[in-house]
């Protein structure tokens, strides 16, 4: 009855659900839609969330209408209420009195659709959306297939992990086992075209531009995500009175903004001040980001800096300290069974680095490599080893 749609941050799976909005309303199975976004205040909370799906379904099958009216003159109040009762009460019992009545419904499920689930604000608010959705339509009339999308947040793996939910629930996993690139080039290619037919400076954008390194660049710089490749694409062709070959240039750091108005990665500032700024203990994990990016370069190659033991000894931290510490930004860093790390996004370092973009968020390259340097005099003083040596190196210049 459920599905799961989930992957990494910038994956594609707002896209995906945009695209099977549009099928699935095209082939008359779309009851209704909800995207959640944290940017707009009507669209990050629960508040609206029934009403706009009731009155979705009352454009989808116009003869519900009057009922939820009815149901609504019944209750004033009724948008006050639980999602529980409102479910109930605007959306269940009025399907439920329509079969009664003999209408006939369609023989194919209907299909709601929910995307961002992870920007509904509320980590509790989220899980119980799931489980009262769940609840109102395991028993409807008709069949209905709900859509759920969102990042692997830590509570909701959890929370859709539940034994009640399996025999309700299949999952879908936007992994990294698929390699996008591909279809990343193809996005940038086409893209770039439709930009140099229709943008009004059109006449003077070379034939040529941008060149299959430069699309090559782009692609390799998504890492994988589509986030990146969508910003540059927005960015390069979004003002009518700049050139986008300008324009591009500016995101390839071969020109500076002009002005603070000037913001390149104005997305990619809104998704990773959202994620960073759900982290409790942010310090620790900017201690851990330091390390990823900035220590990693000094560190011998012997060393696998890219794992929860190493990072954990590294700052005489108790085993499985790390991976609590990252558990927060599963949308941008994975931490497989062995503890190994990944970081999805290479636009994460630039982020990080750059103060103007991150701000409290900011990596201080001299004060991460004083705080590593004084981590290695204590470690140096302790005389701690490991079985294959001293366990702290002499960072290389």
């Amino acid at each position: 009855m459920i599905l799961w749609l989930y992957g990494a941050a910038g994956a594609g799976k707002s896209a995906i659900a945009h695209t099977l909005a549009e099928i699935c309303e095209q082939y008359g199975f779309l009851l209704a839609t909800f995207f959640f976004w944290k940017s707009a205040a009507e669209r990050s909370d629960i508040s609206r969330f029934v009403a706009t799906i009731a009155y979705q379904i009352t454009r989808a099958i116009p003869a519900i209408r009057q009922l939820v009216e009815i149901a609504v003159d019944a209750d004033p109040m009724i948008f006050q209420q639980s999602v529980d009762v409102q479910l109930a009460k605007l959306i269940i019992e009025p399907i439920r009195h329509l079969h009664s009545s003999g209408f006939d419904f369609k023989i194919s499920p209907y299909v709601i659709i929910i995307d961002g689930l992870d920007e509904c604000q509320g980590n509790v608010i989220q899980s119980g959306l799931v489980k009262s959705l769940a609840a109102a339509f395991r028993h409807s009339p008709f069949r209905v297939r709900i859509l759920i999308s969102s990042r692997p947040e830590v509570y909701l793996q959890s929370f859709f992990n539940l034994t009640s939910l399996q025999s309700h629930l299949s999952r879908v996993a936007l992994s990294d086992e698929y390699s996008a690139e591909e279809d990343i080039w193809r996005f940038l290619r086409d893209s770039f075209d439709r930009i140099r037919r229709e943008h009004p400076l059109a006449p003077y954008i070379p034939s040529s531009w941008p060149s299959s390194d430069v699309l090559y660049d782009i692609a390799q710089k998504s890492s994988g995500q589509f986030i990146f490749a969508s910003t540059t694409v927005k960015y390069t062709g979004g003002d009518p009175y700049e050139l986008p070959t300008r324009r591009l240039d500016v995101i390839r750091r071969l020109q500076p903004p002009r002005g603070e108005e000037d913001l390149p990665y104005a997305e990619l500032n809104s998704l990773y001040h959202h994620v960073l700024s759900n982290v409790r203990d942010i310090e620790r994990v900017k201690d851990i980001l330091g390390v990823l990016i900035i220590v990693k370069r000094l560190i011998p190659p012997s060393d696998d800096v890219h794992t929860t033991r190493w990072i954990d000894n590294f700052f005489f931290w108790q085993p499985g300290e790390t991976k609590a510490c990252l558990s927060p930004l599963e949308s941008i860093i994975r931490c497989d069974g062995e503890g190994r790390i990944y970081i999805f996004h290479t636009s994460l370092s630039d982020f990080l680095l750059d103060p103007s973009r991150s701000h409290q968020f900011y990596l201080c390259r001299e004060s991460i490599l004083s705080n590593c340097l004084a981590l290695g005099l204590r470690r140096w003083h302790r005389q701690e080893i490991d079985p294959h040596g001293v366990l702290f190196h002499p960072l290389r210049s």
